[in-house]
């Protein structure tokens, strides 16, 4: 199974520059996850809208937290935090998943019904300063209590992602990684290359 690329929006950039950025990113990346709070769900449509019509597929695209937009758009899935009111299964065809921060609780949501999981923060990272990182041990423990992918997250660098993949992540998500980068698609490509060349490793 190839390794996955979840780039998720860091909701620091402006919406012309958000949407530029994804549209170049788009063809190394797997999922793009949109995560803009102070989006209104009006904003977000018109983000959806304007990606496809850039040559972005719809399957790509999840959105955090909006099922019922997720489902009225035709996008891939939908993403919840951990604590959260989402109440099972709607009946829609949406893949889903939830961020995790512990075995129990990516065993809980494994019996819920996530498709995939994301667990972090792995590394040091600045969106989580003084809060220690969890690690690979961390990592290895989730991976290998579920069943489903479980998605690293949390101070990825391209040079990180082999260990990552190795600790049993079936990807790495990435946020500043990508959005502030200097050049967003060559450091996308990175990822990419990163876990291709990951991948490969782990068939030796």
């Amino acid at each position: 199974m190839k390794k996955a690329l979840h780039v998720i929006s860091t909701g620091k950039q402006s919406f012309k520059d958000w949407l530029s950025i994804t549209v170049q990113i788009h063809p190394w990346v797997d999922f793009i996850h949109i995560r803009e709070r102070s989006w209104s769900a009006n904003i977000i449509k018109k983000g959806v809208i304007e990606l496809e019509h850039s040559g972005v597929p719809l399957q790509k695209i999840i959105l955090n937290n909006e099922r019922a937009l997720a489902s009225q758009l035709g996008v891939f899935g939908v993403h919840f935090p951990e604590r959260c009111s989402e109440k099972g299964d709607d009946g829609s065809f949406l893949t889903k998943g939830y961020s995790v921060h512990s075995v129990e609780a990516a065993i809980e949501k494994q019996k819920k019904g996530a498709d995939y999981i994301i667990f972090g923060h792995i590394y040091p990272t600045k969106s989580k300063p003084g809060l220690a990182p969890r690690g690979l041990a961390a990592l290895k423990a989730v991976t290998s209590a579920v069943q489903i992918p479980v998605i690293a997250i949390g101070g990825i660098t391209p040079q990180r992602v082999p260990e990552c993949l190795q600790a049993g992540a079936a990807g790495v998500a990435v946020l500043s990684g990508v959005y502030e980068a200097e050049h967003p698609e060559r450091a996308a490509k990175a990822y990419k290359q990163a876990l291709w060349e990951g991948y490969h490793l782990e068939k030796i």
